[in-house]
């Protein structure tokens, strides 16, 4: 049996670039309105710029809120991955709580890391997927170590 733990160390730290960004994407167009020109034909005014610059920010917001909560109610559970012989509990977020899941390894047709975001996907023979950050193990060594518990 080996036991990985699976919750973020530093929730604000990871997404503060995106706070700060989307603030700024809020902010700037009340503050200071603008519009789009190419040489001296307008494109935009200054409304529509502001509300298409202003919903955008606002998404990103909501997303990255999203992100802290999920992340704040792994941190506060202690959530760890625990694979089991051919059987692995992971935590998913379901209403707000954490829950554990059970995955069994034969059951697993494709995993594939991505370098850019560090999500390791996890497909199934039901052909659903099942995605782990490599920001909430302790190391990027560690999800390695996952992964290839997973391909047995």
């Amino acid at each position: 049996m080996k036991t990985f733990t699976y919750y973020p160390k530093s929730v604000l730290k990871d997404n503060l670039t995106t706070i700060v960004l989307s603030l700024l994407m809020i902010v700037v167009p009340i503050v200071y309105p603008f519009g789009i020109r190419i040489g001296t034909a307008r494109i935009l005014g200054p409304l529509p710029t502001a509300i298409i610059i202003i919903a955008i920010g606002l998404y990103l917001l909501y997303n990255v809120t999203m992100r802290i909560r999920n992340a704040r109610v792994l941190a506060s559970g202690n959530c760890t991955i625990t694979v089991n012989d051919d059987v692995v509990t992971y935590p998913v977020i379901k209403n707000g709580r954490s829950e554990q899941n059970l995955l069994k390894i034969p059951e697993i047709t494709n995993t594939r890391y991505d370098e850019d975001d560090g999500i390791l996907t996890v497909t199934m023979t039901n052909g659903n997927k099942i995605e782990f950050d490599v920001d909430y193990f302790d190391s990027p060594d560690k999800l390695k170590e996952f992964e290839a518990l997973l391909q047995k």
